[in-house]
C-alpha cells in the first residue's frame, strides 16, 4: 500500500514497491519492507520455484501518531523539542520517539510536559489549563542583608528578586540583627514587576565608658572614632571595640549592647614595658614561665605525597610569617597549670604518676589551655586573646599581643627549623629510628603499659618526662616532638592543594568543630606519628596532650 518501500529478501535489497516480479530461489525466504514513517515489516514467504508467479500483498503500519493539542486560552503557541509546530488548538503528526512539549502564551505560564509517542496510538492532549504568570517582587533594605520570608519560606538576603504568585495576597516579614522586624503585604499583578523599599528601624543600646587615659582613641568594627564621648549608642548586635594610645598596650574586646539596659565599661590601659629600640630574646612570664623571640620567615608547610607515613591531611602550602612572636621554651607543667586551677589533677596512667609538679600538664581541654593563656595576659594587663561567644571561647580578630596557643603555622615552623633550606622531618633529624635519648617517646619502658613501642629505643620514661629534659632543637625549644602532643591556637581543618597560593600569618578557619594538635607524645611510636608534619585533632582531654604559650611581640 506504499509506494516507494524497500524490498528486501534475505538481506538484499531487490527493488521499491512497487515491483512487478523478481525471481529467488524455492524454499522459506526472509522478506523485509522499509518505508519512511512507517514500521517496518519482517516476515517469512515460502517461495514454490518451478517457475511459477506468487503475488505477496503487504501492509505497512503507520511509524507515526496523531497527537491532538488544545489548551485554555486557545492561540497558544506549541513548540516540540524547541521547534514551532503553530498555535492551539491543532493536531500534528509525530513519530515514535520521546518529545518536550511546550505550550507558552503571553501573560501565562510556559507549561512542559514530556510526551511518548507510540505508532499507530493516537494522543489527545486536552484543554491545557495555562497559569498566570509570576510577578516579579524586588524587596530592598536600608540597610542591606536584611532576611525576608515570604509565607514562612525562606526566600534570601536584600537585595532580593522572587517570583510571586500573582495577583494574590503575600505576607513579607523582613529582619535583621539589631533592628526592628518589618512585616508588609504586598500583591503583584500577573507579569508585572513590584519594588518594597524598606527602611529598618535599629535597635540601640547605650555603653558608658570610663577611660583612663581620658584621650584614648576608639576602634569600633575597626573604624576609629577619635577620642569617644562618655556614652556611645550602638545598633544592638556584637560590635568589636579597640582601645588604643601610643606608649600603652592596646585592649580589644566585644561587646553586645542591650537596648533598654545600658553598659558600662571601665577601661584602664596598661603602659607599654618593652621598649622598640631593646627587644628581649627572652621573656619571662609573672609565673616564671619563659618564651624566647622568634623572627618570622616563609618556608613551606606539610609533607609529600611522597613521604613514609605521610596522611593525606598535611597538604603542601607556601606560609609567611610576618610578626614576630615568642614561643614557649618548654611544656606547661602541672605546678604552672594549679596556679590558675588549683585542684586540677593529671591523675595517672595505669600505674604510672602524670600529676606531679615537674610533669607537663595534661588532661586539659582547648579551651583551659586558652582560659590559661588569658590569664597570664590579665598578670601583665594585656589584652586577652580569647572572648566568650555565646558558649565558644573564640580568637580575638585580628589576633593582639595577649598570651595565646601557638597558631599551627608557628608550631610547626619553630618544629621543623633548620639552619639550611631543608625543614626537619623527625624531631632528631631525617631518618629513622630515633636516637638513644633523643626524646620521649614510645620506648621500651613503656612496654608494659603500650602495644606498640620502638625496638632497641629507651628514653627512659615511661609516661610523660619532665619538661627540657632532652636537646632542644635548632631553636632552643624543648620537646617539639615527644613528650605531649600540644594543643594548638587554629580551628582543624584540611586544605586544598594550592602550590601558587601563599597564605600570610595563617591563623586557621574562623568556624569549626574541632582544634588542631600538633606534635607527637610518650604514647607515639610509628613512623606516621613521629614526623613533624603529622597533625591531629579533638576538643577533650587526653593523658598526652598538654600545651606551650606563644604571644606576638608586637
Amino acid at each position: 500500500n506504499i509506494v516507494g518501500a524497500r524490498v528486501v529478501i534475505d538481506g538484499h535489497e531487490v527493488g521499491k514497491t512497487p515491483i512487478e516480479s523478481f525471481e529467488t530461489p524455492p524454499g522459506t525466504t526472509k522478506l523485509e519492507i522499509r518505508a519512511s514513517n512507517y514500521q517496518d515489516l519482517k516476515t517469512d514467504i515460502t517461495v514454490h520455484g518451478c517457475g511459477k508467479l506468487q503475488e505477496f500483498n503487504m501492509a505497512l503500519l503507520p511509524g507515526w501518531s496523531d497527537v491532538t493539542v488544545s489548551s485554555v486560552p486557545q492561540g497558544a503557541t506549541l513548540k516540540i523539542d524547541g521547534k514551532s509546530f503553530g498555535n492551539t488548538p491543532l493536531r500534528i503528526q509525530l513519530a515514535a520517539g520521546a518529545y518536550l512539549l511546550e505550550i507558552s502564551a503571553d501573560l501565562y505560564k510556559t507549561w512542559k510536559h514530556r510526551l511518548v509517542v507510540k505508532p499507530n496510538d493516537p494522543l489527545e492532549i486536552k484543554d491545557i489549563r495555562l497559569q498566570p504568570a509570576d510577578g516579579k517582587l524586588t524587596v530592598k533594605t536600608k540597610p542591606s542583608g536584611a532576611s525576608v520570608m515570604i509565607g514562612g519560606t525562606f526566600m534570601g538576603q536584600t537585595p532580593l528578586v522572587v517570583d510571586l504568585f500573582p495577583n494574590t495576597d503575600h505576607v513579607v516579614r523582613i529582619s535583621k540583627a539589631g533592628y526592628e522586624k518589618a512585616t508588609r503585604n504586598v500583591n503583584v499583578p500577573s507579569a508585572t514587576s513590584t519594588q518594597l523599599d524598606v527602611d529598618l528601624k535599629p535597635r540601640e543600646g547605650i555603653i558608658r565608658l570610663w577611660l583612663n587615659p581620658a584621650d584614648t582613641e576608639l576602634l569600633v568594627n575597626g573604624k576609629s572614632w577619635g577620642v569617644p564621648p562618655k556614652q556611645l549608642q550602638l545598633i544592638a548586635v556584637e560590635h568589636i571595640l579597640e582601645f588604643r594610645k601610643k606608649g600603652y598596650h592596646s585592649y580589644r574586646t566585644r561587646i553586645t549592647p542591650r537596648p533598654g539596659f545600658p553598659q558600662e565599661l571601665k577601661i584602664a590601659l596598661a603602659k607599654e614595658s618593652v621598649s622598640n629600640k631593646a627587644t628581649s630574646l627572652i621573656i619571662t612570664t609573672p609565673t616564671g614561665y619563659r618564651l624566647k623571640l622568634i623572627r618570622p620567615k616563609t618556608y613551606t608547610m606539610g609533607s609529600s605525597r611522597r613521604e613514609q607515613g605521610r596522611r593525606s591531611n598535611e597538604t603542601l602550602r607556601k606560609v609567611k610569617l610576618t610578626r614576630p612572636f615568642y614561643m614557649g621554651l618548654q611544656e606547661v607543667t602541672n605546678k604552672e597549670f594549679k596556679e590558675f586551677i588549683v585542684g586540677h589533677h593529671s591523675g595517672m596512667f595505669k600505674s604510672e604518676h602524670l600529676n606531679r609538679d615537674d610533669q607537663p600538664v595534661v588532661r586539659i581541654t582547648w579551651e583551659q589551655a586558652a582560659l590559661f593563656c588569658n590569664w597570664l595576659s590579665a598578670k601583665e594587663s594585656l589584652s586577652p586573646a580569647y572572648s566568650k561567644k555565646g558558649e565558644k571561647l573564640i580568637a580575638v580578630e585580628p589576633l593582639n599581643t595577649g598570651y595565646r596557643l601557638p597558631t599551627e603555622a608557628e608550631w610547626e615552623y619553630c618544629a621543623r627549623f633548620t639552619h639550611t633550606q631543608i625543614s626537619l622531618k623527625y624531631p632528631w633529624g631525617h631518618k629513622f629510628p630515633p636516637k638513644q635519648l633523643s626524646g620521649n617517646y614510645s620506648d621500651q619502658s613503656a612496654k608494659d603499659l603500650l602495644s606498640n613501642v620502638l625496638e632497641g629505643y629507651n628514653d627512659q620514661y615511661a609516661t610523660t618526662a619532665p619538661p627540657a629534659k632532652f636537646k632542644p632543637n635548632g631553636l632552643g625549644l624543648y620537646d617539639m616532638g615527644g613528650n605531649v602532643a600540644e594543643w594548638c591556637h587554629d580551628y582543624y581543618s584540611i586544605y586544598s592543594y594550592a602550590p601558587e597560593k601563599l597564605y600570610v600569618d595563617l591563623v586557621g578557619p574562623v568556624y569549626g568543630k574541632h582544634h588542631v594538635i600538633r606534635g607527637s607524645g610518650w604514647k607515639h611510636g610509628s613512623i606516621g606519628t613521629l614526623r613533624l608534619a603529622y597533625r591531629s585533632y579533638g576538643d577533650d582531654k587526653r593523658e598526652d596532650v598538654g600545651f606551650r604559650v606563644c604571644r606576638y611581640l608586637k
